[in-house]
């Protein structure tokens, strides 16, 4: 934890924000007094009014709105005055967390009290007094006016001033219930990361898994189906598409994906799994050397995380102080909205105890998606599941291969098998490929010999005939021949035409041929190849599941009490 976890509380006394409200007061007459003279300003300057109105009329609305808000606040707070007790408890509460946190000098602790205030009922009292002198039965009375609140008190507290005997006692009942019926609060969702990550002992951890291990097993069998078939699609929708490549019809790029996505869950298992870097400890010290091979990112990323974790733990404890006693818990919560809208500000942020997500949510969440000591946790906790998730991916990566793939070629359809060189319908198709589309047919040949034996004979008529009738003979001649000499010309054309069309059609059909043969080794190599990758990738995933919890989650101790 931070050396001043709690140290901007110094400010939030009852009192402070009392003082705070009356100098908003202040504000509020100076803004009048500014939008009284921007009204003046504005009448004078009448060419300007137009683009003036607007600013006006939001600043009005904006003070009409505040001082609403300012009036019912003041009321509000005289209302809480009344409740002077739990007011005392959270001002003494806030200076012992910040005396706690901050330290020694050698003056001796800033802002410490003596004792805790007396409000009687409320949880409060008692369990501050916890953290002052000794009091043997502050803490059982705390917890039996409220245990749920006390037992979160007393964890974060002690987590963050260095209790450890307050967090081994109090985490457990902190955790409280973790089941599918009902949501994460927050302070649970803060205490379950802290205790994964070796915040709160070695118990806290132990008992946040035997928790976490309890609530899988009562899941039902019709849940824990549609889980599997989630996370499943979860793993697998983090891989690259195997059909990119294009070496494949859409079976091979199936069982890649599968193989590809187990490949990736082995991955994701062994960053928690002994052996492994699964992220820095939670008790290296600040300035420990990263290792040669870790990329510095991965450091700046896991101290973001930590911090992360000390400011939600803090944000819980603030929250759960600030909530006030059961008699003036509303009021308080709706001085808080007042005061965000007098001052400006966002809106409050979430209750300690408000929802912080269903527990499948988070369990997808942190077994998927984080790489560290949560994770490396909650996976073990889940390893029937992925156990599960990682059989369905090995019966999807291992099917059996096509006996054959077929294609058509010139309306045949070829089919090819693997390890024989002979591709079915080729000849088929070589025969119907480089068959003419114009054959010649008996009577175009009866027709062109006809014109070709009737242009001879009338050439050789003409010659032997002295008669007048030899330019006739001539002239007829002249006819047959150029129509002898059309057709034949015309009958060489196409059957070159068919020739070179036939020569087209067989290299297609050749290379078709030759394309489905080599097509079908590969799909043959690309199944057993991701059927050894599945194998051998469910086998380590199965056996690190089964394997003990790795030695980067074992948690540290908590931070000793400041001296």
């Amino acid at each position: 934890m931070t050396d001043h976890p709690f140290s901007t509380w110094t400010q939030e006394s009852d009192h402070a924000q009392s003082q705070r409200l009356h100098a908003l007061s202040w504000d509020v007459e100076r803004l009048r007094a500014s939008l009284s003279s921007q009204h003046r300003a504005a009448s004078a300057m009448r060419s300007d009014l137009a683009s003036l109105r607007g600013s006006i009329e939001t600043r009005l609305t904006r003070l009409t709105e505040a001082f609403d808000a300012f009036v019912e606040l003041s009321s509000l707070r005289d209302q809480l005055s009344l409740v002077a007790g739990p007011a005392l408890v959270r001002q003494a509460t806030r200076a012992r967390l910040v005396a706690l946190g901050t330290p020694s000098a050698p003056t001796g602790p800033v802002l410490d009290v003596a004792g805790a205030p007396a409000a009687p009922g409320y949880w409060l009292a008692d369990a501050l007094a916890v953290l002052g002198p000794d009091d043997d039965g502050a803490a059982q009375r705390a917890a039996s006016i409220d245990l749920r609140r006390t037992a979160t008190f007393l964890t974060v507290a002690g987590a963050a001033c260095g209790r450890a005997d307050l967090v081994a006692r109090w985490s457990a009942d902190a955790l409280g219930t973790i089941d599918v019926a009902r949501p994460v609060t927050r302070a649970q969702r803060a205490v379950w990361v802290a205790a994964a990550e070796g915040r709160l002992g070695a118990d806290a951890r132990a008992t946040l898994l035997d928790r976490l291990r309890a609530a899988v097993a009562a899941v039902p069998a019709a849940t824990v189906q549609e889980t599997v078939d989630d996370w499943a699609a979860h793993v697998q929708g983090d891989v690259r598409d195997p059909r990119a490549d294009g070496t494949g019809t859409l079976e091979v790029a199936r069982v890649r994906r599968a193989a590809a996505a187990l490949v990736t869950l082995r991955e994701l298992v062994e960053s928690g799994a002994p052996g492994t870097d699964a992220g820095t400890p939670a008790d290296a010290p600040a300035d420990a050397p990263a290792d040669a091979g870790t990329d510095a990112g991965s450091d700046v990323t896991a101290q973001d995380d930590a911090d992360a974790t000390v400011a939600e733990l803090v944000a819980v404890l603030r929250a759960l102080v600030d909530e006030g006693a059961e008699e003036e818990r509303d009021l308080m919560v709706r001085a808080a909205e007042l005061e965000a809208v007098v001052t400006g500000t966002g809106a409050p942020g979430p209750a300690w105890d408000a929802p912080a997500g269903d527990l499948l949510t988070l369990l997808r969440q942190d077994a998927l998606d984080r790489r560290d000591d949560v994770g490396a946790l909650v996976r073990d906790a889940c390893a029937p599941w992925l156990a599960a998730v990682a059989d369905r991916l090995l019966a999807d990566a291992t099917v059996p291969a096509p006996e054959d793939l077929e294609v058509a070629a010139a309306g045949v359809t070829l089919r090819a098998r693997p390890r024989q060189t002979v591709v079915e319908g080729r000849e088929e198709a070589l025969r119907r490929i480089t068959a003419p589309v114009h054959p010649l047919t008996p009577r175009e040949k009866q027709v062109t010999i006809g014109c070709a034996l009737a242009a001879v004979l009338l050439w050789v008529a003409t010659a032997v005939d002295p008669s007048d009738l030899g330019w006739l003979y001539g002239t007829a001649a002249v006819a047959f021949s150029v129509a002898a000499g059309v057709r034949a010309s015309r009958r060489a054309a196409r059957s070159r035409a068919d020739a070179e069309r036939a020569e087209r059609g067989a290299a297609f059909v050749e290379r078709e041929a030759q394309r489905l043969q080599a097509r079908v080794e590969e799909v043959a190599q690309a199944f057993a190849r991701s059927g050894s990758d599945a194998r051998d990738a469910h086998a380590r995933v199965v056996g690190l599941l089964a394997a003990p919890p790795s030695p980067t989650g074992t948690p540290a101790a908590p931070a000793p009490a400041p001296r």
